[in-house]
């Protein structure tokens, strides 16, 4: 005999509820306490589990439906089995309302296989805990996202599963901190990292640079202290770094490195800010290639060893990449969400063997100052496919022996163009 799971309700004046996950289809079989859907209402979210084993026969609402509460969500019954009448009128015993336990904790309450979150609590716990559910700090973690960036919509400020979908679409969350490297005199200098690195990779060159220049740098959304920030597509990162150096003075010389560059690009092409000048290293966004395999093959590496491996691709002699980079890297990967949330943003910006965005048409407007360093031994961004990409305006420096990172193995080349470039600006 068939057997419904209903949508849940929690407090009296619940109605509906939206559904926004669905786990079976037509067809599955179902093992008792499954998660079978999530529906969320104004006040929580719920994750919905089976209560019994079965075949689902009937479904009568997909993802975005909106349903009355105490309705059949969906039927489990034998293969084969259908629903003689419609699913409201199967004969089904409403499920007896579900009201959250006063409790310190958000309370979860199984009946009729509804696993219900209250949201009726402080965003914060007496023990300090941030007060979300469960499908929203598990959607959280995915996505990279730190939950006490975002807004909750819940009652007293909880957070439930449509505050993480509001802030991963939107691409909101904490902006991107700018961050002062060294001090001096002038226009700032803003050093824009590429990606699965962060600003501290830096360092070394602002130590040394021989320029009067403040240098800056920021943690590009996924990376770094910039993990919370939600973007999700190219746009929304430059955005992102649109807003942080608008909360400056808006006015800035940029050196971006792969990913970081194509940032500067695009940055450079907008109204709201003045780009001074450019020096790109190995950019990204002049040509549709990227080297898919190490993307994958970087994002996967949990080990020293590993990560070596595929880290040591991105220069033309091994040797020149220090174990005390791989190291770094590796430690910085114990972040809870780091590995999230550099992946969502892979996925944003690469797809296998492709970027996605192309800046070449933006560079091609600039008319400050612009040179771009690319190594002949780029296995990352061919220099060849950067070459014919690259409009009559920009100046390419093609380094011998020299993979995709200039700054390292060709430290010292690297910087004197910087200076370069910078002294042209004026």
């Amino acid at each position: 005999m068939a057997e419904a799971i209903l949508v849940p309700q929690v407090g009296q004046d619940l109605t509906e509820a939206t559904i926004v996950e669905m786990h079976v289809k037509l067809g599955d079989t179902v093992k008792k306490g499954d998660l079978v859907a999530v529906v969320e209402s104004e006040k929580a979210s719920f994750e919905v589990e089976a209560f019994a084993e079965g075949t689902v026969i009937s479904l009568p609402y997909g993802v975005g439906d909106v349903a009355p509460v105490l309705e059949p969500l969906m039927h489990l019954g034998a293969p084969g089995e259908t629903i003689a009448v419609a699913p409201q009128a199967a004969g089904v015993t409403s499920a007896p309302e579900i009201v959250p336990e006063p409790a310190p904790e958000p309370a979860r309450v199984m009946a009729e296989g509804a696993v219900a979150l209250s949201d009726h609590t402080p965003a914060i716990g007496q023990s300090g805990t941030l007060r979300a559910s469960p499908i929203a700090r598990r959607r959280a973690a995915e996505q990279g996202l730190d939950l006490a960036r975002v807004p909750g919509s819940g009652p007293a400020g909880a957070v439930v599963l449509k505050d993480i979908l509001a802030s991963v679409s939107s691409g909101t969350g904490a902006a991107p901190e700018l961050r002062t490297l060294r001090a001096g005199q002038g226009m700032p200098v803003v050093l824009l990292h590429g990606f699965g690195a962060d600003l501290s990779s830096w360092r070394l060159m602002a130590a040394q640079i021989d320029i009067p220049n403040p240098i800056m740098a920021l943690d590009l959304p996924g990376h770094g202290a910039s993990l919370a920030h939600g973007a999700n597509s190219f746009d929304q990162i430059v955005e992102a770094v649109a807003q942080t150096l608008r909360a400056g003075a808006g006015r800035a010389h940029l050196v971006g490195h792969s990913l970081g560059g194509a940032i500067a690009i695009a940055l450079a092409d907008r109204t709201d800010l003045e780009v001074r000048s450019l020096t790109l290293l190995s950019p990204g966004g002049l040509c549709p290639s990227v080297n898919g395999d190490f993307v994958e093959g970087f994002l996967a590496a949990r080990s020293e060893p590993a990560l070596t491996a595929w880290m040591q691709r991105l220069v033309h002699d091994p040797a020149s990449l220090a174990p005390v980079l791989v190291r770094a890297t590796l430690e910085a990967r114990k972040t809870p969400g780091l590995i999230e949330g550099q992946t969502r943003i892979a996925r944003a910006v690469f797809e296998g063997a492709t970027q996605l965005f192309s800046v070449a048409q933006a560079l091609a407007r600039y008319s400050g100052p612009c040179t771009i360093i690319a190594g002949r031994e780029d296995s990352i961004i061919p220099m060849a496919d950067i070459e014919r990409s690259l409009p009559a305006n920009a100046a390419l420096h093609r380094l011998p022996n020299t993979g995709h990172l200039p700054q390292i193995e060709a430290a010292d080349l690297t910087q004197t163009l910087i200076a370069r470039t910078l002294r042209s600006a004026g």
